[in-house]
């Protein structure tokens, strides 16, 4: 996991993800903060994406909602712990959730409470 230190605990925005949407399943933990190297990012911790054939891309979202959104780009398949950067002085607050959706339809596959 990244190391957030010198960051209040307490405004470490997280998510425990362990959802299964049309026939895959999604696990691990989804968390908005700081990176000492990267600035705010949304951070995928131990992330498995199972049984997904396509390719996924990434939203900070208010309430799931797409186009009050901030595309952050694609998933990392392959490894479990990455991180997507939030563009520098965004304000994060309105956003409350992460949109995963399929990169060529635009679907949304999932939404991720934060």
């Amino acid at each position: 996991m990244a190391d957030m230190s010198g960051q209040d605990p307490s405004e470490i925005i997280m998510a425990t993800v362990d959802e299964e949407r049309k026939g895959t399943t999604f696990s691990g933990q989804v968390i908005l903060g700081i990176h000492p190297k990267g600035g705010q990012v949304v951070l995928f911790s131990d992330f498995l994406i199972e049984d997904y054939k396509g390719e996924l891309t990434a939203n900070l979202a208010t309430d799931g909602d797409i186009t009050k959104s901030i595309d952050l780009g694609e998933l990392d398949h392959k490894n479990p712990s990455f991180w997507l950067p939030i563009p520098l002085g965004t304000d994060t607050s309105p956003y409350n959730t992460v949109v995963l959706s399929d990169k060529k339809s635009k679907k949304k596959i999932l939404t991720i409470n934060l």
